[in-house]
């Protein structure tokens, strides 16, 4: 074999290596750099760009000054740790934005509540998935009749009969999906997953700030 051919082949043969371990890359990539891809690619719906990052970034930042029941340890208090989700009115999934060692269960659940809150609001009413859940329990508000605060849990990561699967989750009615609004419509929802259903709760409410339902819209929950 000549010299050049000699050198040809192996200048192949070290792109296909370099390819090879490229591809291998992808296929590893850690979570947040495929999180930041997805990113990339979201779709805008009836928000800009700018938009989602200001509910994202408000909702992290709430995350971030909200002390976790769940995490916390004697004399150590820890902050949440945060999926949080946005959709557009008809479900389809916006933006999504995972915090560091945040419950993989979570995912679906954020997602589910965001669907939940704009599912069941409209132009005319506000409904967090917090009023949803207190109109569909079968007790009282405190859980004095059995049923405890997360009775419904169940129905998270299912695929419904109604609708794509891409645009349904299940329906969650405990705290952590409220609606969002502009000018005075509907276009969407925020969902919020990873601790306590009332930090949660605190985080997606911090999402949504500029966002809340108008005057002419009723508004059980005092968004």
């Amino acid at each position: 074999m000549n010299s050049q051919r000699r050198n040809l082949l192996t200048t192949l043969i070290s792109a296909g290596s370099a390819l090879t371990a490229g591809i291998l890359t992808v296929g590893a990539a850690p979570a947040e750099a495929q999180t930041a891809v997805a990113g990339a690619r979201r779709r805008r719906g009836p928000f800009t760009s700018t938009e989602l990052d200001t509910i994202i970034n408000n909702a992290v930042t709430s995350a971030n000054a909200t002390t976790s029941p769940l995490r916390s340890i004697t004399g150590t208090p820890r902050t949440t740790k945060m999926h949080i989700a946005i959709v557009d009115r008809e479900g389809n999934l916006l933006a999504f934005h995972s915090m560091g060692d945040a419950w993989e269960g979570s995912k679906d659940i954020a997602i589910a509540k965001a669907r939940t809150a704009a599912f069941f609001s409209s132009d005319e009413n506000a409904l967090t998935s917090r009023i949803v859940g207190e109109l569909s329990e079968a007790h009282a508000n405190d859980g004095s009749n059995g049923a405890g605060p997360l009775w419904g849990i169940w129905a998270s990561n299912q695929v419904g009969i109604t609708g794509g699967s891409s645009t349904r989750n299940g329906i969650i009615t405990f705290p952590g999906g409220i609606p969002l609004y502009k000018g005075g419509s509907l276009v969407g929802g925020i969902g919020v997953s990873g601790d306590g259903v009332d930090q949660d709760d605190t985080v997606a409410l911090a999402g949504s700030v500029g966002f809340r339902p108008g005057a002419t819209v009723s508004n059980p929950a005092g968004l």
